[in-house]
């Protein structure tokens, strides 16, 4: 396969007002492109559905190689699925944090819920590896906050 790099992830949302409160004021992520799409052929074609009209968001953290693509489709109507850690497919962002306790109690205190505090990361014959904890999106997606502390070896 010949590709350069992963370029977005893409996150079907419910409410894209209340995701970008999220992802932009709340996560940090800077909005670069906010736009609402419908009567698109190509659209149609390559989602393999009728009338598609969405609105579209374009977040990045830094730079473009960490971007995210919301979408929330205004027709045809979006099917609700129960995100878990545990279901197939996509199921969770990871995003790298310089500290984890106060990013986690920051998003908390502005009422963005978790499945567990920070917890620490032992393996490898007990080696302290990382904390890590999963919080929520707006539309209960699972986000990993993961605070790495050692490199990981790349043999095991």
């Amino acid at each position: 396969m010949s590709y350069e790099r992963i370029h977005h992830t893409k996150i079907f949302v419910s409410d894209m007002e209340r995701s970008i409160h999220f992802y932009r004021d709340l996560l940090e992520f800077e909005l670069v492109y906010d736009a609402e799409r419908s009567e698109v052929p190509a659209y149609d074609e390559c989602m393999g559905l009728e009338s598609v009209h969405v609105k579209i968001s374009m977040l990045w953290y830094e730079s473009e190689a960490n971007s995210i693509g919301l979408i929330q489709f205004l027709h045809p109507e979006i099917n609700r699925w129960e995100p878990r850690l545990t279901t197939a497919g996509f199921s969770t962002l990871a995003i790298s944090v310089t500290d984890i306790d106060s990013e986690y109690e920051r998003l908390k205190a502005a009422g963005v819920t978790s499945i567990s505090d920070p917890v620490d990361i032992i393996r490898d014959g007990g080696r302290r590896t990382a904390r890590c904890c999963y919080i929520h999106d707006p539309d209960g997606l699972p986000i990993e906050l993961y605070e790495a502390f050692a490199t990981l070896d790349k043999t095991k």
